[in-house]
């Protein structure tokens, strides 16, 4: 099942080119300490489809959660696949957590609008706008939310983490990580 959503995945986004022109992708499939796989996969845009500013972040990544009333099942697929934790106040004993913080750095601040930051991946928009999920026993909000493509997330039905590399910065720790 595995393998055959990654060769659907990859299809995605260099045939039908869901993100735009695809210059270069390169990936690499790690197995976790359970035995489970995931695939770590970096795309290089051409030119024109570039993601160069906050408004271009914005139309590919989401780092919210989607109202209830207007958008139920994408509701469902965040909550169920998207959402870091509970950790930190809400659970002192996560897996993620050492020396009383959170390994991950969640939750996150809230953010009004996206923008850049010093490291080079984007501080996603994160309003304060009342939404909030039930996960594992907590009612979370948009703070524990792991950024993710709501086309993508609809398809495949699963956690796909999305992020935007900006700088050489974060594009050259991209590369180190798939060929390690």
């Amino acid at each position: 099942v595995f393998k055959s959503k990654l060769n659907e995945l990859i299809e995605s986004l260099t045939t039908k080119k869901i993100f735009g022109k695809v210059e270069a992708l390169i990936y690499t499939i790690e197995f976790q300490k359970r035995g489970l796989p995931h695939a770590h996969i970096l795309l290089s845009l051409n030119e024109q489809d570039n993601i160069v500013n906050a408004s271009d972040i914005d139309k590919v990544v989401c780092a919210e959660i989607p109202n209830i009333q207007t958008h139920p099942k994408l509701h469902e697929y965040v909550a169920k696949h998207m959402m870091h934790g509970p950790c930190g106040v809400l659970n002192q004993n996560a897996v993620c957590m050492r020396d009383g913080k959170c390994t991950k750095n969640y939750p996150k601040q809230f953010v009004e609008n996206t923008c850049e930051s010093i490291n080079g991946y984007p501080l996603y928009r994160r309003r304060d706008n009342g939404n909030h999920a039930d996960v594992r026993g907590s009612c979370i909000d948009n703070r524990y939310v792991v950024p993710y493509n709501a086309y993508l997330l609809a398809k495949f039905n699963c956690h796909i983490n999305v992020e935007v590399c900006t700088s050489v910065k974060s594009v050259k720790y991209i590369y180190k990580y798939v060929y390690k």
